[in-house]
């Protein structure tokens, strides 16, 4: 069974945040970790809710960086962790969201299934019934859309290749990071998924 490492990234979104781990420490999937990345945050009360959440899920690594490094920047710091740590593959997980407790099993099966180096899934809007995203396209003009958003989630497109996965809920092999490299932190927030994916 695969190893992976799930990202967490928090910038001053404490009440987010612990929502989403709660829902990231119910997933069936057995063979991961969670990396909590607490990005230079200037909310009150940060450092005690990371201790707070690390006695309640004792296995919950936190990594403190000392400024705000972006999503690009800060993702990366949890990712160079999981690499160090020989985890297989990397997931993202953006913090204001909450993760269907199938999430990480249903990804790792479609990766499985493409041999994808990115794998993204089915991203709902909060009413959970409508869609963000499906994955990316490109256009012609070179700019990025998600694919399938707002429509209804039973008319999601069928399994099967995307040009980009977003960077707030996917599967990113480990050997496809060490071959191509890492978020490109110039970016600093928006499109660094975008770029990973042509690269």
């Amino acid at each position: 069974m695969s190893s992976i490492a799930i990202v967490v990234l928090n910038w001053n979104g404490l009440d987010d945040t612990r929502l989403c781990i709660e829902s990231l420490y119910g997933q069936t999937y057995e063979n991961y970790s969670v990396v909590l990345v607490e990005n230079g945050s200037t909310e009150a009360g940060t450092e005690e809710c990371m201790l707070e959440l690390q006695q309640k899920y004792p296995g919950l690594r936190v990594i403190y960086n000392d400024r705000n490094l972006g999503f690009a920047g800060g993702v990366n710091t949890g990712i160079r962790y999981s690499i160090e740590h020989n985890f297989d593959f990397v997931a993202l997980f953006n913090n204001d969201a909450v993760a269907d407790k199938n999430w990480l099993k249903e990804l790792v099966a479609a990766q499985k299934k493409h041999s994808g180096g990115i794998t993204t899934g089915l991203l709902l809007h909060e009413d959970g019934k409508t869609i963000d995203s499906t994955g990316d396209w490109c256009s012609t003009w070179g700019l990025p859309f998600p694919r399938d958003r707002n429509k209804l989630t039973e008319d999601a497109s069928k399994s099967g290749y995307v040009f980009s996965g977003s960077g707030g809920a996917s599967l990113y092999s480990r050997a496809m990071l060490e071959e191509i490299g890492l978020f490109d932190e110039t970016f600093f927030a928006y499109y660094e998924d975008t770029d990973i994916s042509f690269r």
